[in-house]
């Protein structure tokens, strides 16, 4: 039997709803807070995998360029290869440069010289160009000449000569061309090339 007036009785009712009503917002409150926490942890781990992903697919796309560079270098090295083998010698090309040192005087300093093998109207030949400087016109014509009356090489022509300081000193700077023609056999003579009679 309960002596309490009834707005006593209301008002504790009232008090323990209030309570279940705030202990199931807590609980609501804790579970979205879980919740939402959970999500966070979820959402970095994932964030985290996508950049080991995204780092994993750069790696793989670098070594795929690297792979496609390196089989281009050995497709390039194997067309040169095939090329030289295909290429007829018709004498060592250290007995040209021995022949083109012999002919230049100490007094001349060469600074290039560039042999290339080229099709020509005439044919296979070399295309050869020296380049230095030295100390007067003269020594550079003598040259000129050498080469001229020398086989195997044709239309020898000095390029340009012009001044130039070297050391403090004046020279002449030049430039010669000249053509070797490979339909010619050729043979070595005191380190020289010579053109073999057929």
């Amino acid at each position: 039997m309960n002596l309490l007036p009834n707005k006593y009785v209301e008002r504790t009712k009232s008090r323990t709803r209030s309570s279940r009503v705030a202990v199931l917002v807590m609980l609501a409150l804790g579970t979205i807070v879980a919740f939402a926490t959970h999500s966070r942890i979820a959402v970095n781990t994932a964030s985290k995998r996508l950049t080991i992903g995204q780092a994993r697919a750069n790696a793989a796309i670098e070594l795929e360029v690297d792979a496609t560079s390196l089989k281009q270098d050995k497709d390039d090295l194997n067309a040169f290869i095939k090329q030289y083998k295909a290429e007829e010698v018709v004498f060592e090309m250290g007995h040209l440069l021995s022949t083109i040192t012999n002919l230049l005087p100490e007094s001349l300093t060469l600074e290039e010289l560039a042999l290339d093998v080229v099709e020509s109207s005439n044919g296979k030949g070399i295309s050869g160009r020296m380049a230095g400087f030295a100390k007067s016109d003269e020594v550079i014509a003598e040259v000129v000449t050498s080469l001229q009356e020398r086989e195997p090489f044709s239309a020898v022509r000095m390029d340009f000569s012009k001044s130039r300081t070297v050391r403090e000193q004046q020279a002449r700077g030049f430039k010669i061309s000249f053509f070797i023609d490979l339909k010619q056999r050729w043979t070595v003579s005191n380190q020289f090339a010579i053109v073999e009679d057929n």
